[in-house]
């Protein structure tokens, strides 16, 4: 969040302040990745003071960047609008493909339930994954997860991956989150 505040102060990019005693950049990030998880194609929202070409926005940013961090696109939307995420698509490579021969999504997407337990607190809780669990696709390298974001949360993907090999199996592998879908709602 800081290289952003920062390339944008650099760029000289007219971003709205927050009121009050310390005032900060208008900048969000909608979903923030967790712990391990690398991000391909990731969502910053800003709030700017006056009208900005997407491409001119891009431009001016993108010199202030480091080398390794791109910006794909830009896209302006209408103060009304605020932007929730609706679901997530994550890409999963195992280190050993063969797991991937022993996979059995159809059933596994076939259950009623898939319950988890998390720790929260020290203690254990049960929650059931399955309602978030949009869809599982099997490639010749990889899985690609599509979760569902709910009002009760959402699945992880290392709980789908774990609960999908069974209990029993250990897998290596390595997970990278690919696009994540907002939805707008005025």
């Amino acid at each position: 969040m800081r290289l952003f505040e920062r390339a944008i102060r650099r760029a000289n990019i007219p971003i709205a302040m927050s009121k009050g005693f310390n005032p900060h950049p208008k900048l969000s990030i909608p979903l923030a990745l967790s712990v391990g998880i690398r991000g391909k194609d990731e969502v910053l929202e800003t709030e700017l003071l006056r009208v900005m070409p997407s491409h001119s926005f891009v431009e001016h940013l993108c010199l202030q960047l480091p080398k390794e961090i791109d910006i794909l696109s830009a896209e302006a939307v209408a103060d009304t609008e605020k932007s929730s995420v609706r679901d997530v698509l994550y890409e999963v490579i195992f280190k050993d493909p063969g797991f991937l021969n022993t996979v059995k999504v159809d059933e596994f997407l076939q259950q009623p339930s898939i319950v988890v337990n998390r720790t929260k607190d020290g203690r254990q809780k049960p929650f059931d994954i399955r309602p978030s669990i949009q869809g599982i696709v099997v490639k010749p390298d990889r899985l690609i997860l599509t979760i569902k974001v709910e009002t009760e949360g959402m699945a992880r993907p290392e709980e789908v991956v774990c609960a999908l090999l069974g209990n029993g199996k250990k897998a290596i592998f390595e997970i990278t989150r690919t696009k994540i879908n907002l939805t707008s709602s005025a």
